[in-house]
């Protein structure tokens, strides 16, 4: 799996509005400061992660930001396949439901490939903004 500019940047804000704390929203022009990233690409990324139901609009004075649920509830493969569709490492694992490749039945390696999807899966559902945000109190990243 190639994680894009989109996953990446996509996750560095949510792991922002996430450590806003208490207050719980951000501007999107303050994560651009922050994080170096332009304020077009990260409004551009806000939208697919509020339809995910995964960030909120604040509007009004103040406005920004913030989740849409706990930062404990939301996976980090929530917010990577929100934007980028999926965390499969092979095209041929990456098939719309009810499709099948139409060399699985002879495929030697699709074993291979769906096992390791099984391991990026299962570690990216395994870590939550609340780990990537480093609150208090909660274990480390999982190992693999």
């Amino acid at each position: 799996m190639l994680v894009s500019t989109k996953g990446r940047y996509a996750l560095r804000l949510m792991v922002c509005v996430a450590q806003a704390g208490a207050e719980g929203k951000v501007a999107l022009r303050e994560v651009s400061e922050r994080e170096d990233i332009s304020l077009k690409y990260l409004e551009q990324l806000a939208r697919p992660l509020v339809q995910a139901g995964l960030l909120r609009s604040v509007r009004g004075k103040g406005g920004g930001y913030a989740l849409a649920q706990e930062p404990a509830a939301i996976r980090a493969g929530d917010v990577l396949r929100a934007v980028e569709g999926s965390t499969a490492p092979v095209a041929c694992l990456d098939l719309q439901e009810g499709m099948a490749c139409p060399r699985a039945g002879e495929c030697t390696t699709v074993r291979f490939w769906a096992g390791l999807d099984e391991v990026i899966e299962r570690y990216v559902d395994g870590v939550t903004l609340a780990d990537l945000a480093g609150e208090p109190g909660l274990p480390s990243l999982p190992a693999i």
